[in-house]
């Protein structure tokens, strides 16, 4: 007995070693895949060359054109400083942007502009737009390294004229992420960090030293008269990774007393996730994508195309303590699409490392937009759909319509957003890329602001800028000279945006990223 009992417990051994080997294989696997797909770190390198005579007509066109009803304007050309746009460097891409309410001359622009040292930059506006300041405003978090960070950092303002900002910072842990508020962006002794000990406290409670990508909005409590909370979507790396949206209830300096699951995510693309507000409901959407490993083969490589993305929605109603859609706490599967992402890069100069998808409210009807990527089988067009949500009569929501916001193009780096006008306005934010051009050997894109009255069946498209690449292709899967995002928002009845465009045609004497603002307010 005992002899065969040490032959069994030997086979036994011999056959679990390779499925040991094989999980942890498998696990490395993931790991490497997860680190692959995740935005940071990211592309800070300063990309500036001459300008060209083809940088003002792009392909043979104008790069600007004169468009009746929009302004727009380069923060570094438009500035106080009137000989910036001759000196500035820095990236400035992956620009998000704020306005306040309360002030709607004042706007905030935050960029790739500059790390910390004892302060980080922001982009300030007291003239709604026309002119702006560099401001070395946003002091580094008591308590830690001063470094190439802020990373991915977005910012909102609340009607009570108070801004919240997160971004993503190194530490002593890994990668956490930190918010602050203010009521005076540019002045650095208004900023405020909750700390303890004298060391700022993460907004995160997951995932400590491993999350990604957040992204902030301020909206007031449902449940709390006058109260305002500051939400916080990221990443937890540590899972799949998980979907989680933090919450400070009114506190200021931001307290994340609150810190919910809200989904999964996985595969090889990042999850991309948002956050839309309905401000008269006073309800917090999350939206993200998941690439499916278990359906797609595609799923488990990151250069592997193309890929099937489903794209998820979860809501809370109660000011981010509780999350549930149609019946499920983890995620409602929305819409899916097909896509190339996060490569081969966008454009030859740009892997989309921050997700194909956003999210907006109509304040007015409750109406929810998600604008997502939808490769064309056919073509191998990366197209934009847009989906509009409306109630299904049971507390829940299903799907009303589905459009191309996109023709035949190669789109990506969008934003949506609804206007508080009589038509409800919708508003899409993308870039376009147009091929290679035959002079310079340099990518060309092009900017544009699509709209539609009739609840995104149809869209009329306004091209912003026509640009060339301040450089093209350096081999690395992981370049992005225009970044992982850019913003369109709407306050009453107008739009504000930002993205990433070529100073030159606004007046820069060499070629380099910048962030471009605009605004229009669209007929009733």
């Amino acid at each position: 007995m005992k002899r065969w009992t040490i032959v069994v417990s030997l086979l036994l051994a011999c056959l679990t070693l390779p499925l040991a080997a094989a999980q942890d294989t498998e696990e490395s696997d993931d790991a490497n895949l997860k680190e692959e797909v995740r935005d940071y770190p990211p592309d800070l390198t300063e990309h500036i060359r001459p300008a060209l005579p083809q940088d003002y007509n792009p392909g043979g066109k104008p790069a600007l054109t004169v468009v009746p009803g929009i302004s727009i304007v380069d923060v570094v050309v438009s500035n106080t400083n009137t000989n910036l746009k001759n000196t500035n460097t820095t990236p400035n891409s992956e620009p998000s942007i704020a306005i306040n309410p309360n002030n709607t001359n004042q706007i905030v622009v935050l960029a790739f502009s500059g790390g910390w040292g004892a302060t980080a930059p922001l982009w300030y506006t007291t003239n709604g737009g026309t002119t702006w300041t560099l401001e070395n405003s946003i002091p580094n978090p008591p308590g830690l390294t001063q470094d190439g960070c802020p990373c991915d950092q977005t910012p909102d303002y609340a009607a009570s004229g108070k801004m919240s900002a997160t971004f993503l910072h190194t530490d002593n842990a890994g990668i956490d992420v930190y918010s602050s508020m203010t009521t005076g962006p540019a002045t650095k002794s208004d900023w405020k960090w909750f700390t303890s000990g004298g060391i700022t406290q993460t907004t995160n409670q997951t995932g400590t030293g491993n999350v990604d990508q957040p992204w902030l909005l301020m909206g007031v409590d449902p449940q709390k008269a006058g109260q305002y909370n500051t939400y916080v979507a990221y990443d937890d790396f540590d899972g799949a990774p998980d979907m989680h949206v933090a919450v400070a209830e009114g506190t200021d300096p931001p307290d994340f007393t609150l810190d919910n699951f809200v989904g999964f995510s996985g595969g090889a693309i990042n999850p991309g996730q948002r956050l839309g507000k309905d401000i008269t409901r006073h309800i917090i959407y999350s939206l993200w994508q998941l690439c499916p490993t278990n359906l797609d083969p595609n799923c488990t490589n990151q250069n592997a195309n193309p890929k099937t993305i489903y794209y998820y929605l979860n809501r809370s109603t109660d000011g981010g303590r509780t999350w549930s859609l149609n019946g499920t706490t983890t995620g409602w599967l929305a819409a899916v699409g097909q896509s190339t992402q996060p490569n081969p890069k966008f454009g030859t100069v740009n892997a989309l490392l921050g997700g194909v998808d956003h999210i907006a409210v109509d304040s007015n009807s409750g109406d929810v937009y998600i604008v997502f990527g939808n490769r064309d089988s056919k073509t191998g067009n990366n197209r934009l759909s847009i989906e509009r949500l409306t109630s299904d009569g049971a507390g829940g929501l299903k799907v009303a319509s589905t459009a191309f916001v996109t023709a035949q193009s190669q789109t990506a780096l969008l934003s949506v957003a609804v206007a508080q006008n009589s038509k409800g306005t919708v508003g899409v934010l993308y870039t376009r890329y147009d091929g290679i051009d035959s002079a310079t050997k340099l990518p060309k894109f092009s900017v544009w602001l699509a709209q539609s009255d009739d609840h995104g069946l149809t869209f009329s498209h306004t091209q912003l800028e026509s640009f060339l690449s301040p450089v093209g292709n350096n081999g690395n899967s992981r370049q992005r000279v225009l970044g992982d995002y850019q913003q369109l928002k709407a306050w009453g009845g107008t739009f504000y945006g930002v993205f990433a465009g070529n100073g030159v045609p606004f007046g820069r004497p060499f070629a380099n990223i910048d962030p471009i603002f605009f605004k229009t307010t669209p007929t009733n």
